[in-house]
């Protein structure tokens, strides 16, 4: 279902009772519009003209509201000697007889929900005086089939002209519908996609809900992968990411079920809240050096995720980050990991261990922060092992909550430890896995620096299926050293 008109962002805990009881969350995205400017010091009045309701500020006019029985409106450029420059978010919501609007050319911003629902309203000229449009402008004016659209616009927000007869007939020339070099959407899509290198930004949520998509190739010419874009796109197998792209939003690929790997390229720097939410065919990620926080929500439920490797540029782990990641075994928290937020690792009902590397490392003060999933009584449960050092915070969390705990080595270097190709403290299948895709697809199944030193383990130069197949007979026990 495609996600639309999400305001705000509501966090609800669901706890679902049964056989087997299992502590869940299911949070409601977060998907955010821009609103019309509003002046910081609140220096204004309210008042009306003609049919019209605006918002005086000291050296400009916003309009607001308007009667919805009105028919025709000429917005005026000016009142009481000050420039109509805005009009607000709502201004003109589900005035349905509304048949003519006139913008003057002093209006540069549009704002959300602007027109939304003016269904009688069959054309549109914007002044290019106009360089933004908000979220939802125009959506639902289901008798819109005209809009002309200045180069001025440099900004279009998520879905403003969806569910219009002109948007309809832009899909109908080239399902890509680019306007001023802004891909605003892709939604009907199908197969595979290259975006051509003219776009420089695409807009949120323009291919939301896409199920036709089955890969796509991102140009170098976009820097950020916004809000929701890929979101819902439930057939999606392969995405090639830009070394361009330094950026990736709220919700970008959240409910891609198909989505098996990805390669985030080292010039990326953000993963923002609920990048992957539920991409429940996820196996594996490979973060860059570079990402310095991993969002809220980033990798929820993706249940079949088995490795993450957390490089030590991260500073910071949101809150239900890894929540409901029930196929993940084992990880380690770097040194650099100053703080794991509530419910971090909730519901991880096959990690292992967790290796926290930060003896002064901030965990949120909860049962659930790490956690297997909770028993009748209602008390949380973890099944695994922490590991940290003695007089650790790792160490003060396990024993409050009754966790298992095995301290570090000091002179333990958890970095080094032949066999461990993942680097997450652990020599398990995993690092065999990970060989082998290495050495089947190395663009696509990337080893760290440390990773490839520790995956030579059969005493020759380079990484092959060797490597892999003694991995395996020691985690079987057949051998015990390397």
């Amino acid at each position: 279902m495609k996600i639309k008109k999400a305001i705000s962002g509501i966090m609800s805990v669901m706890i679902f009772a049964g056989a087997v009881p299992v502590f869940s969350v299911n949070p409601v995205r977060n998907y955010a519009v821009t609103a019309s400017s509003v002046d910081d010091d609140n220096d204004y009045t309210e008042e009306t003209y003609e049919n019209l309701t605006y918002i005086k500020y000291s050296d400009y006019i916003e309009i607001t509201d308007c009667d919805e029985s009105a028919t025709e409106i000429i917005i005026p450029s000016e009142i009481d000697g000050l420039p109509v420059t805005s009009i607000g978010d709502t201004a003109f919501f589900c005035c349905s007889g509304l048949t003519l609007v006139i913008i003057p050319d002093s209006v540069t911003n549009i704002g959300y929900y602007a027109f939304s629902s003016c269904s009688s309203l069959k054309s549109v000229t914007i002044p290019d005086s106009v360089t933004s449009i908000g979220a939802y402008a125009f959506d639902y004016c289901s008798s819109l089939e005209s809009i002309k659209i200045p180069e001025s616009v440099v900004n279009i927000d998520e879905n403003a002209f969806c569910d219009t007869p002109w948007l309809e007939a832009r899909q109908k020339e080239n399902p890509l519908v680019i306007v001023n070099n802004i891909l605003i959407d892709g939604s009907t899509c199908e197969g595979d996609i290259v975006i051509p290198d003219i776009v420089t930004s695409i807009g949120d949520l323009a291919f939301d809900g896409c199920s036709g998509l089955t890969s796509v190739i991102i140009p170098e010419s976009i820097t950020s992968i916004g809000g929701g874009v890929f979101s819902d796109c439930s057939s999606l197998t392969s995405i090639t990411i830009p070394d361009s792209v330094t950026s990736i939003g709220y919700g970008a690929f959240s409910d891609c079920s198909s989505l098996t790997s990805i390669t985030i390229p080292d010039s990326v720097t953000s993963i923002g809240d609920s990048a992957f939410f539920e991409c429940v065919g996820l196996t594996s990620v490979t973060i860059p050096d570079g990402v310095t926080n991993i969002g809220y929500n980033a990798f929820f439920n993706c249940y079949s995720l088995k490795s993450i490797i957390i490089p030590d540029s991260v500073t910071s782990i949101g809150d239900w980050a890894f929540s409901d990641c029930s196929g993940l075994e084992s990880t380690t928290i770097p040194d650099s990991v100053t703080s794991i937020d509530r419910c971090a690792f909730c519901n991880c009902s096959n990690l292992e261990s967790i290796t926290i590397l930060n003896p002064d490392c901030e965990i949120y003060d909860s049962s659930v922060t790490i956690c297997s999933g909770r028993d009748d009584d209602w008390n949380y449960y973890f099944n695994g092992t922490i590991r940290g050092y003695s007089g650790s915070t790792a160490q003060a969390y396990a024993e409050k909550y009754g966790y298992d705990f095995e301290a570090i080595k000091e002179t333990e270097n958890p970095e080094t430890l032949l066999g461990d190709a993942n680097c997450d403290g652990e020599i398990s299948v995993a690092d065999s896995t990970l060989i082998l895709q290495y050495c089947g697809n190395k663009d696509k199944y990337g080893l760290t620096e440390q990773g490839k030193i520790n995956a030579d383990v059969d005493g020759t130069a380079g990484i092959s299926a060797v490597d892999a197949l003694i991995i395996q007979q020691y985690d079987a026990g057949i051998i015990n050293k390397f």
